[in-house]
C-alpha cells in the first residue's frame, strides 16, 4: 500500500514536470525577450536555430559576417539572441543577434557616459561634418574638430577602420546614439604626460619624434605629450623654401630643443643644430675669384639665390647677371648656374656671385667684329608694331626700324612681309653701347633712289608702266627701283578720265614724267601729254618723208591736192 502511494507521488511529479516541459515548448516567443540555442541549419542566407518553442528561430546569414565579409558560424554553435519579431501562422520567428549585442552596448554605452569613462571607437565612415563611429552595434559621431588635439589635417583615410579611444560628449536616448570626442581623451589622457615632459625637458638635449603636421612656414613635431615647433630654417642650414619638399608627416626624425617655454608649455626644435654650421668653413672651401655651380632655389627682389651645396647658398645680384642691362636674363628653379665668386656677405650667410664674368663682354668686342657699315646675317626673333628684331650673333639683338626698311615703300604690317625665323640681311647702321642699341637697316644695303631719281626719271621720259592702284584721283603706276608714280585724273586720256570705270589694276600704260618733287617724294606723271607729244612726233616723222628740196611742198599745197582728188 504504502509503495502504490509512493509510485503515485512520482507520477504525479513527472506529470507536472512534463506539463511544465510542454507549456514551456508551446508557449509564444514574445518580441524582446533573450533566447539561446543551438544552430540546426544553414539554408541559404537563413541560419535556423533551435530556441525550444515549437518552431525554430532564424537569423540573418549576415549577422554572423567577420570583416571580410565571410560568415563565421557552424551548425550545432551555441547562439544568443534576441526575438525581432514574433511567429505568426506557424512561422519561423525572427531572431537578431546584432540586436542583442546592441542593447549590451548601449547599457554599457549608459554606464561609461555616467562614470565619466572612454570608450572604443572604431571609424567606418566619413562626411563633410565628421566621422561616423562604432561602439559595438551603437552608432556614434565625431565631429571634425574633435577627431585630433587640433583641428584635422590629415586626410579621412588617416582614420579610417582604426580604433579610437573618445570620450563620450552626449546620449541621443531617443535615437540611441552618441556624440563623442577623440580630442577630449587626448586632452585628459596627454594632460599629465605633458606636465612630466616640461618638469623633466632642457634645452640642448636631443629627443626623438615623428612629423606630425607641415606648414608653409615650419613643421610640428610630435614628441609624445606635446608638438615642438620646426620653423623652416632650422630644418637644415640651406634655404628651405616650404618644408613639405624635404619632410613628409609621419616622417621619425630626431631633434634638438633650443627653446622651452614652461609658461606657456610651448617647446621649439631644431633639426640643422645637429649638424655643423657649413658657413664656417666657406671661405677656405671658396675662395674668391673661384667660379662656382649651383641650383637656383629662389627669386628675391635683388637677385636670384643659388644653392652651391646644403647649408651654403650664394646670391646673384641682379645686375650681375649679364653684361646687357635690358637682357632680362630670367632663371627658373631648378635650373644650374655657374658664376665667379666676387665676395661674402657674412650677416645674410650669402656667397656673392657673378654669371656675366664668365662671360665676354659684348660691348667690348662687337665694334671689332661688327663695326658700323658692316653687313650682318641673321634671323627675325621678334615682330613688333615699329620694327623687326635681329638676332646676328653678337648677344645682343639689332632693331630695324619700319623706316629703315624700304626707301620707297610704306610698310603697314610687317607680319605680311616677314616671320619669325626668317634668315635676313641688314647693315649695322649704329652701335650705342650707352644705351644699349643696335640699329640696323635693309633699305642700305642700296643706294637712295631718290638721290638720283633724275637720271632714272628726268621729266619728258616716256615710261611704260603697269598700274598698281586705281582711284578716284588717279591711278598710281609702278616705276623702276620700286618708285612709284601718280597720275591724276586730268592728265589721262580726254576720253577715259573716270579711273574706275576704264583702269584696271595690272593695266599697262604708257606716260610721261612730267614733275618730281624729291622733298614729298613725289613723281608725277600724264597719258594726255604723252600722247600729245606723240601725235607730234607722228606728225614729224610723217613730215620727213617728203624731200626738203621740193621747194612746191607746203602745207597749203598739200591740202590743195587733196581738194582736186576729192572732186
Amino acid at each position: 500500500m504504502q509503495e502504490n502511494n509512493v509510485n503515485n507521488e512520482n507520477y504525479e511529479a513527472d506529470m507536472s514536470t512534463f506539463e511544465s516541459m510542454l507549456e514551456e515548448t508551446l508557449a509564444t516567443p514574445t518580441k524582446g525577450n533573450i533566447v539561446k540555442g543551438n544552430v540546426v541549419q544553414i539554408n541559404g542566407n537563413d541560419v535556423l536555430v533551435n530556441i525550444g518553442f515549437k518552431t525554430e528561430g532564424i537569423i540573418d546569414i549576415s549577422e554572423f559576417y567577420n570583416e571580410k565579409g565571410e560568415p563565421e558560424i557552424n551548425v550545432g554553435d551555441e547562439v544568443e539572441a534576441v526575438i525581432a519579431a514574433e511567429s505568426g501562422g506557424g512561422g519561423h520567428v525572427r531572431l537578431s543577434k546584432k540586436m542583442l549585442e546592441f542593447q549590451e552596448n548601449w547599457q554599457e554605452l549608459n554606464e561609461a557616459y555616467e562614470k565619466g569613462k572612454p570608450i572604443a571607437v572604431k571609424i567606418v565612415n566619413s562626411n563633410d561634418k565628421g566621422f561616423q563611429g562604432k561602439f559595438g552595434e551603437v552608432n556614434v559621431f565625431i565631429l571634425n574638430n574633435h577627431i585630433d588635439l587640433r583641428n584635422r589635417t590629415r586626410k579621412p583615410e588617416f582614420y579610417l577602420n582604426k580604433v579610437f579611444n573618445c570620450k563620450i560628449l552626449k546620449l541621443d536616448k531617443r535615437n540611441k546614439t552618441a556624440l563623442v570626442s577623440r580630442k577630449l581623451y587626448l586632452i585628459e589622457s596627454q594632460e599629465e604626460e605633458k606636465d612630466k615632459f616640461f618638469n623633466s625637458v632642457k634645452e640642448g638635449e636631443t629627443i626623438k619624434g615623428t612629423v606630425k603636421t607641415i606648414k608653409n612656414y615650419g613643421a610640428f613635431v610630435n614628441l609624445g605629450p606635446v608638438d615642438g615647433f620646426l620653423h623652416k630654417n632650422n630644418i637644415n642650414w640651406g634655404v628651405v623654401k616650404h618644408p613639405g619638399k624635404i619632410l613628409e608627416i609621419d616622417d621619425p626624425v630626431e631633434v634638438q630643443v633650443i627653446n622651452v617655454d614652461y609658461e606657456a608649455k610651448k617647446v621649439e626644435v631644431g633639426m640643422k643644430q645637429l649638424t655643423e654650421d657649413p658657413w664656417l668653413k666657406v671661405r677656405e672651401k671658396y675662395p674668391v675669384g673661384s667660379s662656382v655651380e649651383g641650383t637656383v632655389v629662389t627669386k628675391k627682389r635683388k637677385g636670384y639665390i643659388l644653392e652651391i651645396e646644403p647649408g651654403v647658398d650664394a646670391i646673384i645680384p641682379n645686375d650681375e647677371l649679364s653684361w646687357v642691362k635690358s637682357a632680362k636674363v630670367q632663371l627658373n628653379n631648378g635650373d644650374r648656374a655657374s658664376g665667379q665668386i666676387l665676395d661674402y656677405d657674412d650677416e645674410n650667410k650669402k656667397i656673392v656671385v657673378s654669371l656675366k664674368l664668365l662671360t665676354e663682354n659684348p660691348w667690348n668686342t662687337l665694334k671689332t667684329k661688327h663695326p658700323e657699315g658692316s653687313v650682318v646675317k641673321g634671323k627675325i626673333v621678334n615682330i613688333t608694331d615699329f620694327g623687326l628684331f635681329v638676332d646676328f650673333g653678337a648677344m645682343i639683338d639689332g632693331l630695324i626700324r619700319k623706316n629703315d626698311i624700304s626707301w620707297t615703300k610704306n610698310i603697314d604690317d610687317l607680319n605680311s612681309l616677314y616671320s619669325i625665323g626668317d634668315e635676313i640681311e641688314a647693315k649695322i647702321l649704329k652701335i650705342d653701347p650707352l644705351r644699349e642699341r643696335i640699329s640696323l637697316g635693309i633699305k642700305q644695303l642700296e643706294k637712295d633712289p631718290w638721290k638720283e631719281v633724275e637720271k632714272i626719271l628726268p621729266e619728258g621720259k616716256v615710261v611704260e608702266t603697269e598700274i598698281s592702284g586705281v582711284m578716284k584721283e588717279g591711278i598710281e603706276v609702278k616705276l623702276p627701283r620700286d618708285l612709284k608714280g601718280f597720275i591724276p585724273s586730268k592728265e589721262l586720256d580726254i576720253d577715259k578720265q573716270t579711273p574706275e570705270e576704264n583702269f584696271n589694276v595690272g593695266d599697262t600704260v604708257k606716260a610721261v614724267v612730267t614733275k618730281i618733287d624729291k622733298r614729298k617724294r613725289n613723281i608725277m606723271l600724264s597719258i594726255k601729254k604723252y600722247k600729245a607729244d606723240s601725235e607730234k612726233r607722228e606728225v614729224k616723222e610723217y613730215l620727213k618723208q617728203f624731200d626738203a628740196e621740193d621747194t612746191s611742198f607746203s602745207l597749203g599745197n598739200l591740202i590743195k591736192d587733196q581738194i582736186k582728188n576729192i572732186r
